[in-house]
Parts: C-alpha cells; sequence; structure tokens
C-alpha cells in the first residue's frame, strides 16, 4: 500500500492530482458527503414544486407494534419536469419517546438509544405546518416509512408520495445495488447512515445525480414514474397447478386472502389480462379483482378504488 504524506492540509490541485493518480490505477476516491442548501444557481423556472426528502428511524419494523423514535425531512424547491433541485428551504429532525424500550437490536443499527429520547415529543403541529405546501413526499422505502407515518401523524395521508428505491429503474441502469450506502458509494460519497436525516440528505445528493445509462436525472425519473398510475390485478379463482406461472410473471401470494396479485402500469391491463386468458384460465371466462393505485395510496395500507371485470371467452 502506498502512503502519501502532507505536511499541511492539501490544496484542491494537490487532491485533484491525487486522484488522478488513483483512478489510473483503478481506484476511486469517495469523498465525505458535502452538505448543500443550494444545487443550481439558475434562473429559476416558472413552476416549482416543494419535495419532502423524508426518513424515519423506529423500535423495530412491525407497524402494528414498532413506533417511530425519529422524523427526519429536508424540503427541497424542485423542477417537476428536469427534477433539478434548487435551494433547501427546510431541514427537520426531531427524535420522540415511543413509550417502550427500545430494542437493543434495534439501537445497535441507529444508535438511537433510550436516555436519548426520554421524555421528547414530536410537535404534530410543526410538522403539519411544515408539509402544508409540500407536494410530494420522497421515501427511499415508502413501503416501510408511509405506513409507520400516516400512523402516527394522519394528516401525511393527504399527501402523494414516492419511492425512490422501487421507483428508480437502478438495475436496468446498470446499478448493482438499489441500497442507499451502495448508491452514495456509487456516486462518489460516503454519509454516516441510519439517522433519519443523515439518510435524507444522503438520498437528495444521489437524486441529483444522472442515471448512468440513460443519463436522466434520477429525480427526474423518480417524478415521472411516480406520476404513473398503477393497478393492483388480482386473479380471481386462479387454478392451483397455475401458481408456479404466476409466480414466475411476478405476482405474490396474499395468504390472508388467498388470491395472487401483481400491481401493473395500467396501460398494460390488456396484455396482462390477455396472459392471464391464455396461461391461467386455459380461455375460459374469468374474473379479475382491479385497484386502482395512484401516488394517493400507492406504499400505503389504504386501498385504492376496487372494481371486479369479467371477462369472457
Amino acid at each position: 500500500m502506498k502512503q502519501i504524506d502532507f505536511d499541511h492540509e492539501p490544496s484542491a490541485e494537490q487532491v485533484a492530482r491525487v486522484s488522478e493518480w488513483l483512478a489510473r490505477g483503478g481506484y476511486r476516491v469517495i469523498r465525505p458527503l458535502e452538505l448543500r442548501n443550494v444545487y443550481s444557481d439558475a434562473q429559476l423556472p416558472e413552476k416549482l414544486i416543494t419535495v419532502a426528502i423524508l426518513d424515519t428511524e423506529t423500535t423495530g419494523t412491525n407497524p402494528a407494534r414498532d413506533k417511530i423514535i425519529e422524523l427526519g425531512m429536508v424540503l427541497v424547491e424542485v423542477c417537476p419536469q428536469t427534477g433539478q433541485a434548487y435551494r433547501v428551504v427546510q431541514v427537520f429532525d426531531e427524535l420522540e419517546d415511543p413509550g417502550m424500550p427500545i430494542p437493543e437490536e434495534s439501537t445497535r443499527i441507529h444508535h438511537i438509544s433510550d436516555d436519548m429520547v426520554s421524555g421528547k415529543r414530536i410537535s404534530d403541529a410543526e410538522v403539519e405546518s411544515l408539509i402544508a405546501n409540500v407536494a410530494l413526499v420522497v421515501a427511499h422505502n415508502a413501503g416501510f416509512d408511509r405506513v409507520f407515518v400516516e400512523d402516527r401523524f394522519p394528516f401525511f395521508a393527504s399527501k402523494a408520495w414516492a419511492c425512490s428505491w422501487a421507483q428508480i429503474p437502478w438495475s436496468d441502469e446498470g446499478i448493482g445495488s438499489s441500497k442507499l450506502e451502495f448508491l452514495a458509494y456509487f456516486y462518489g460519497f460516503h454519509f454516516a447512515g441510519h439517522r433519519a436525516v443523515n439518510d435524507c440528505q444522503a438520498l437528495l445528493e444521489v437524486l441529483q445525480q444522472p442515471l448512468p445509462a440513460s443519463g436522466t436525472k434520477a429525480m427526474q425519473a423518480l417524478l415521472k414514474n411516480a406520476r404513473s398510475p398503477e393497478l393492483k390485478v388480482s386473479a380471481i379463482g386462479s387454478p392451483f397447478e397455475s401458481k408456479d406461472a404466476l409466480k414466475e410473471r411476478g405476482y405474490r401470494w396474499n395468504a390472508e386472502r388467498k388470491i395472487w396479485a401483481k400491481s401493473i402500469p395500467k396501460h398494460q391491463l390488456e396484455d396482462e389480462a390477455a396472459w392471464l386468458k391464455e396461461t391461467v384460465y386455459g380461455r375460459k371466462p374469468f374474473r379479475l379483482e382491479l385497484e386502482r393505485v395512484t401516488f394517493m395510496n400507492r406504499f400505503s395500507s389504504r386501498p385504492g378504488t376496487i372494481e371486479v371485470v369479467e371477462y369472457g371467452e
């Protein structure tokens, strides 16, 4: 291992030269995350929306019994067409006493102890006022965070949500993992993870980077996919012998309802129904339960509008 010593803090030019030398050897320099309040000095577009980048830390992973112990948000102005961020308008980070001991296995992850949260309470009024003008809430695992947040702060149910983990095609873009820590390393920085506001700031930085294959800004891809309506298709009365085909097609078994279901873009319904008719139902009449999924109920525990559609021979 070659060690490089400086007798004083290196200049930007020296760092650049060392980085170039390392790159020639196949190495990459990973920098600490540099927090920014301004992401562009360009002239502001006619329309900007306020996006809340949100993350929670909790006592565990079961919403039925676990509680939020930290809520972090970074509110930022974003152009809805390009995904370009402009100005961070608010940073929020507060702890809360869950009224129960924090399990040791959870503390090992986020390093939040019972002493740190003792007697603390997140102000409902402050949070509600903070998100009053927010057009979209973004979380990196919205299927987790949204359920916890809406249980603790019901007014979040009136907000549109998007998931940067599920609604950006990281794999198709050639990125091997969608974990936030991996994405940070991919884009050349590191941060102290598993604290709510740190994760929010890191995610915002990732979302302002270009996707490697398409060149599209990650935030732009997220906004486009978040706007697209989906249908959750449930195959009513599907034959038992079709289970392997359904699973391979991406359907998931709902043990409580005893039904196979899958979410698809709305425009793909005709093709999906044709596949089900041919492969699952053997060209016999069948019924599908269709649940409308939008960014108002996606990733929540609240169902969308449901209808049952009959398909003939």
